[in-house]
């Protein structure tokens, strides 16, 4: 087994992988893209592993690190995002054995690097991913919770602004603003991040009164397929596709179909209203555009973005682990979603 650096060619192969390897929990799922380098593309910098068997040419598994600038402890810092983490199907059983090969690996890269800081996300019931953090040294943090709503037909709300081609620096102030009151405030957004989806149109920033929404489509690019659930939420969904049937308001996906979703990566209000109307007007978009799911996060201590959301929503927590360069132990007040997780 060798351990190397990803090449172009190797994407078919990734993609496979990942394709076949639901990340498990009371609810799977699995992930369908084109390009398994796409997040790649959103730091100026990073490193995607694999592990190789020689004889065969079969890519084991990979892992990956993305560098980016984070505001954290009242102090700009450089962070490593850990990502992509997968291991062939075929390949179970030696786990261990290549996992261990590509930690040492990732080690002396990011001991050799300029980052401060390095973290990763996994579902809080990924009980497998949770276990090879805790491996690598990685202290658990802050619970990010991803609400995640089906889209329903509402109705047209008047007043609302729509700028589908949002000024980077303009939607970086937002984050900036939050540097008082939040940790892992991403700094770096108007400049690694921002403009490739302006470009694409695929940023939309949506005001109405005092609420603000930056909303990305993940279409094509982070589509994923729900492969397994537990007997309660089958019950509901099965429910669900009958009363779809009667009452065609609301989109219900479907398991192992591709869904097509937007994150709404930000959303602020200082008046609810304003901001149960402004998610009512992001509902009637997405419902034009044939989008499935509506996905948004905060922190598990805070509760703004889940008040103004409505009853008909899944929390899906991910853990956030964190592991400092000179081993401190982090004390954080509540992230702000980066967007890149």
């Amino acid at each position: 087994m060798i351990v190397r650096q990803a090449k172009p060619e190797d994407n078919e192969k990734l993609l496979e992988i990942e394709r076949t390897s639901s990340q498990e929990g009371k609810i799977w799922f699995a992930s369908d893209r084109k390009d398994f380098f796409e997040k790649m593309h959103y730091f100026r910098d990073g490193f995607l592993l694999v592990a190789e068997d020689e004889k065969s040419g079969d890519i084991i598994g990979c892992a990956g690190a993305g560098y980016a600038e984070y505001w954290l402890e009242g102090r700009k810092q450089r962070g490593a995002y850990l990502f992509g983490l997968r291991t062939n199907p075929k390949y179970r059983l030696r786990v261990a054995r290549w996992l261990k090969a590509v930690i040492e690996k990732m080690s002396d890269i990011l001991e050799n690097s300029d980052v401060d800081f390095g973290f990763g996300s996994v579902k809080v019931d990924n009980i497998n991913s949770v276990k090879i953090l805790k491996h690598m040294k990685f202290e658990p943090t802050r619970v990010l919770n991803i609400y995640t709503v089906p889209v329903v037909r509402r109705g047209q709300v008047k007043g609302v602004s729509v700028d589908e081609r949002p000024d980077p620096w303009e939607l970086q102030r937002l984050y900036d603003a939050k540097k008082d009151d939040y940790d892992l405030v991403p700094l770096d957004l108007a400049e690694n991040f921002f403009p490739k989806l302006i470009a694409e149109g695929r940023i939309k920033l949506i005001k109405y009164k005092t609420a603000t929404a930056i909303v990305w489509d993940i279409t094509g690019e982070y589509d994923i397929r729900i492969t397994k659930l537990p007997a309660g939420l089958r019950c509901f969904r099965n429910l669900a596709d009958f009363l779809v049937k009667i009452f065609p308001f609301i989109r219900i996906p479907k398991m192992n179909s591709p869904i097509l979703s937007w994150n709404v990566i930000y959303m602020d209000y200082e008046n609810a209203k304003h901001g149960k109307r402004l998610v009512k007007a992001i509902h009637n978009m997405a419902w034009k555009h044939g989008i499935m799911l509506l996905n948004f996060a905060e922190d598990n201590e805070l509760t703004k973005v889940k008040n103004v959301l409505g009853f008909l929503k899944f929390t899906l927590p991910f853990q956030l682990a964190l592991i400092d360069k000179d081993r401190n132990k982090k004390k954080l007040k509540p992230v702000l979603w980066p967007p890149r997780i």
